[in-house]
């Protein structure tokens, strides 16, 4: 799923100001320093004989002389916003004032489920997405972004603060700018993490497709890709115009370490592309590889986009409701963004509209296509949600109040540019951007430093995570084939060997993070095999017939010393080019041994 995570919703009025009851307060249970209450909000505020919801409310309180009180929103829209650690590490660095976080209506422990979208064999589609909307019923109409609002503003009352701090992540930066127009007078402060720019979201995901030549731009700035690609944008043009009437074809290794046959785009699958860039957001590692593995394919060898293509279908383990809701995503996503139907429009005429919306769009999406773009668009998986927006947000001013936007530079999400157009909003608020940081900021010390700066009254650095979160080097591709390897450590074909296993030991090294960071134990080879972390630092590493260039597999234990990797490798080879390395044995800074009786030696580094 592309979709930025946030909406456009209802333009807001100025509200009256809630009056709830407190919040009763507990210990949360094996959590004692955390504290769980509930805050109890009506379904339908026009209609209180509907029901009531009962959201979860969890709060770390000051542990020093109390200055205020500070509400963080999580992203989404979906994501529940308990529990909450206690070492969180945001609250750490805020020991002067309550940190609380909160379920927002349709999530957590009362979040919205459809067995269209939670069923074992369900997938999203603009089917499944309809059938959720038909079995939530007409209730579904109250969980848009205007009640979240209203919501913040009982948390807030029930909290006892005439005014308080408010934060939020991605979609959660969206509610925020939500409850300040619509409650001005009760924020003292405002944190935009990920910041969405209501202004741009129409359910075509323009942000996010014109932020592919900033972001790619900026990978390889200051020669961070010299020996990999020119142009990486450039690369993704080839890719694209290649796909558009036929699949790149080739081989991909497998989580199991197997070579199969497989196609990557095409006709009925032109996403693939542009969903598998938009992992890289969440995924230092992945957004590594990307150049190399793009330029590779644009010239004719796929098995390093093939193997991007396992790691991205293959990461982690599938969110439950509690964490994630998927209802509630298409809740509020089909109903607050402004597509370009109303709720009168009969649902066979949205389709058409859909693709000519996406058309009138191409030249923003390049280099990538509209037909790239709308298969995963809110606008096209929204085309059978009954109801529609009928009072989009205008972007408006924003409370003259210590604000700080954050973004990442690479963050393709919710891009730089939105920040900065919200920034404008903000009377000129200061924008912190990580240069190499994608989605979610907060997660960076340096950045947690400044919240605790403005909450402080202390002077902001825009640069603080210039140095903590520097834009990563992309990762070259070996080549596909042994003749293309240059003999290293021995003549001839003994030393081309003995290189690619060297490239095999080093691309098992530099690829590893990309597939710790999505949560798997294990790494294929580009072209067979595997490699598996002996610990969560991957400071030993197994190699089991681990291949990087074709003919070449590795297989054996390496353990990090403290200043390179140890160890020895069985190297199989073609034909009867087999053999054995050994790294840095008796502290020599070299790879030793002998590959079809040759003997080899190979300098590390």
């Amino acid at each position: 799923m592309l979709a930025v995570l946030a909406v456009v919703i209802a333009t807001p009025l100025m509200a009256t100001a809630a009056h709830a009851a407190p919040i009763a307060f507990s210990k949360c249970p094996g959590r004692p320093s955390v504290q769980c209450g509930t805050l109890t909000v009506p379904l339908d505020r026009a209609d209180p004989a509907k029901g009531t919801l009962s959201l979860g409310v969890e709060r770390i309180p000051a542990r020093t002389a109390r200055r205020g009180t500070f509400v963080l929103l999580a992203g989404g829209p979906g994501q529940a916003g308990t529990p909450l650690s206690a070492d969180d590490p945001l609250a750490g660095a805020l020991p002067a004032w309550d940190y609380v976080m909160f379920n927002q209506r349709g999530t957590g422990n009362d979040a919205l489920r459809c067995p269209a979208l939670n069923s074992p064999s369900s997938e999203e589609s603009v089917a499944s997405v309809g059938e959720c909307a038909a079995q939530l019923g007409p209730n579904r109409a109250f969980y848009g972004s205007r009640e979240s609002a209203l919501d913040i503003d009982e948390l807030r009352a029930g909290l006892g603060a005439e005014a308080f701090a408010l934060g939020g992540i991605s979609y959660g930066t969206y509610v925020a700018q939500y409850y300040a127009q619509m409650f001005p007078t009760r924020l003292s402060h405002l944190v935009l993490d990920s910041v969405v720019d209501p202004a741009t979201f129409d359910g075509f995901d323009v942000p996010f497709f014109a932020s592919t030549t900033p972001v790619l731009t900026d990978l390889c700035s200051g020669r961070r890709c010299a020996g990999i690609t020119r142009d990486p944008v450039a690369d993704v043009q080839t890719l694209v115009d290649r796909t558009a009437t036929a699949p790149l074809r080739g081989r991909r290794t497998t989580l199991s370490g197997s070579v199969v046959r497989d196609t990557l785009g095409g006709p009925g699958d032109q996403a693939a592309l542009p969903t598998m860039l938009a992992v890289g957001d969440l995924n230092e590692g992945l957004r590594s590889l990307w150049p190399g593995a793009a330029r590779a394919a644009a010239t004719g060898d796929v098995a390093p986009l093939m193997r991007l293509a396992t790691l991205t279908a293959g990461g982690g383990s599938e969110s439950t409701p509690n964490e994630l809701s998927d209802a509630l995503f298409w809740a509020t996503t089909c109903e607050d963004s402004a597509l370009p139907w109303s709720s009168a429009t009969p649902l066979d005429q949205r389709p058409a509209m859909a693709a000519a919306g996406a058309a009138a769009r191409a030249d923003a999406y390049a280099p990538f296509r509209p037909a790239n773009a709308l298969p995963v668009s809110n606008a096209q998986l929204c085309t059978a949600w009954p109801e529609a927006a009928t009072d989009p947000l205008l972007p408006g001013p924003l409370p003259a109040v210590p604000t700080l936007l954050m973004d990442g530079g690479q963050d393709m999400r919710t891009p730089v540019a939105s920040a900065r157009a919200v920034a404008l909003r903000a009377a000129g608020a200061p924008l912190l951007i990580a240069p190499g940081s994608g989605h979610n900021v907060l997660t960076l010390t340096c950045a947690q430093k400044q919240v605790a700066n403005l909450l402080g009254g202390r002077r902001l650095s825009t640069a603080a995570c210039n140095r903590e979160a520097p834009i990563p080097y992309p990762v070259a591709v070996p080549p596909a084939n042994l003749r293309a390897v240059s003999p290293s450590g021995a003549p001839g074909t003994a030393g081309r060997v003995a290189h690619a296993a060297r490239l095999a030991v080093r691309d098992g090294v530099q690829a590893m993070d990309a597939a710790l960071e999505q949560g798997l134990d294990r790494l294929p080879g580009i072209r067979g095999g595997l490699a598996r972390p002996r610990d969560i630092f991957a400071t030993t590493i197994s190699y089991s017939r681990f291949s990087a260039v074709r003919g070449v597999s590795v297989t054996g234990t390496l353990a990090f010393n403290g200043r390179t990797f140890q160890g020895t490798l069985r190297v199989n080879g073609p034909g009867d080019w087999d053999g054995t390395l050994y790294l840095a044995r008796d502290g020599e800074r070299a790879y030793t041994g002998s590959i079809g009786g040759v003997p080899v030696r190979i300098p590390l580094g």
